[in-house]
């Protein structure tokens, strides 16, 4: 994307992401590859809250001296409010650091054409199923449905407000805003509304638990998504209903971030243009002098830059990968169809190499197997890496995570080696019990600067037992 002549901007989507689900991080991938398809941004990458990159360190993958950040998620609130501003160490719309400008736009859910879109998701459900609403403006009731939060009134008025718009336009004979856990409940939809014909479109940005399996229970489609599904439209009696999956996973999403980006440029690109303090080109030591194979984690990079794990070196049988979005279901799931939340956990599936056109593509496919390594092996090299304590991290957690500053040097000890010891390959910089750095010829290495958000998700278990983060 030119933003100014002869500037280059670069794209930053932030998800939630998940130790659990598979497929929450999934539509902010999705969508940051269409962008990286259209060509309109120098870079596009991706940043989470639970998964990797995580918040922290998603910026230090960016070489653009100009970034935009556009948080994938439907409001604003806890997490666009404080955390993200917190763990980017933004300071307002726009924020020098470290020679860049970085651009902090409104959250997707918030733009002015997510009406449209919503509407669009509805027809899309009616018109797949293959069963029309003949007068919708007289028979259709179309319900938002959203989560629902007392510690956060913005998720929930911005629901209303996107029916409020609805309703006026007058396409459907009601339109109306409801909730899983609070009032007007999703599961009242038969007492809320008259019409024959019912729509309901779930205003989240993935499919996770709530959307794809606790709204379709709500809603009386089926008693077990995974074992029973359900057919759209449901019929009960005189009445039928459509459910769709979320609205953020849309391909037409895509051109909702790129709009928040164009109407950041248009109010705040005098501050984008303004010097951002001394600029200082990235390092790019990433490569090893060493003579090839190189390795990184469970990958073997041999000449030609073909990739492969490393326990398959001499096999030809392999299956080849050629492209980003093939290697980021390759890393998703373990052998055994298990979620990898930790990318360097040492359970790479084996069976595949891909061939990488040169360091950029190198570059690109690495990150995808081990997000932000590649940026921190050059921020060490180069002696800038940031490393963070545990006590640091742990007196910077706010809400729910706040009790890990309670975790005792024992605990956190016994985490250390059930955790990183065992599921994790990096090499952990941050201390207590900080290890040394073998930096082998040939190896670019995995290293871990501060303790990720799994570990302190994990420590909360500890303290406070296990719980359900979705």
């Amino acid at each position: 994307m030119k933003t100014a002549p002869g500037r280059d901007a670069a794209l930053l989507l932030l998800g939630h992401g998940s130790t659990l689900n598979a497929d929450s991080s999934a539509p902010t991938w999705q969508h940051a590859e269409e962008l990286r398809r259209r060509g309109i941004f120098a870079e596009v990458h991706v940043g989470f809250w639970k998964e990797e990159a995580n918040f922290r360190q998603a910026l230090r993958q960016v070489r653009a001296t100009e970034v935009y950040v556009v948080p994938n998620f439907i409001s604003s609130g806890y997490f666009t409010e404080q955390v993200i501003p917190r763990e980017l160490g933004l300071s307002g719309a726009v924020t020098s650091m470290g020679g860049k400008q970085v651009g902090y736009c409104a959250p997707v859910g918030l733009h002015s054409a997510m009406t449209d879109a919503l509407l669009r998701k509805a027809q899309e459900v009616v018109d797949a199923s293959g069963v029309p609403i003949g007068e919708p403006a007289r028979t259709a009731c179309l319900f938002i449905c959203g989560h629902g939060t007392s510690l956060n009134d913005n998720s929930t008025k911005i629901i209303h407000e996107r029916a409020a718009e609805i309703r006026a336009r007058g396409l459907f004979a009601d339109c109306q805003g409801v909730l899983m856990e609070q009032k007007p409940f999703v599961k009242d939809w038969r007492t809320l509304t008259d019409c024959a014909d019912v729509i309901v479109v779930p205003f989240f940005i993935s499919d996770g638990l709530h959307s794809y399996e606790d709204i379709p229970v709500l809603l009386g489609l089926t008693h077990n998504i995974r074992e029973a599904g359900f057919a759209n439209p449901h019929v009960e009696g005189a009445r039928r209903l459509w459910y769709a999956t979320a609205i953020g996973t849309a391909p037409f999403m895509a051109d909702l971030i790129a709009a928040q980006v164009e109407d950041f440029e248009r109010e705040h690109g005098a501050a984008m243009r303004a010097p951002g303090g001394s600029v200082t080109a990235p390092p790019s030591g990433f490569l090893p002098a060493a003579p090839l194979p190189w390795r990184m984690g469970q990958v073997r990079i041999d000449l030609g830059y073909e990739l492969r794990h490393i326990e398959d070196a001499g096999r030809e049988d392999l299956r080849e990968l050629t492209s980003l979005e093939e290697i980021r279901e390759l890393v998703r799931l373990d052998a055994a169809g298990e979620f990898r939340p930790l990318r360097a956990a040492p359970s790479l599936r084996r069976g595949w190499r891909y061939h990488a056109r040169d360091e950029q593509a190198l570059r690109e496919a690495l990150g995808y197997i081990y997000p932000a390594e590649i940026a921190n092996a050059e921020l060490w090299r180069a002696e800038n890496l940031p490393i963070t304590p545990w006590h640091e991290t742990a007196e910077r957690q706010t809400g729910r995570f706040r009790i890990v500053r309670e975790l005792d040097d024992a605990g956190l000890g016994e985490m250390v080696a059930t955790i990183c010891e065992r599921q994790c390959l990096k090499q952990r910089l941050w201390s207590p019990a900080a290890e040394p750095i073998a930096d082998a010829a040939g190896d670019i290495p995995l290293l871990c600067p501060e303790a990720c958000n799994y570990l302190v998700g994990k420590a909360r278990e500890k303290l406070k037992g296990p719980e359900t983060e979705e």
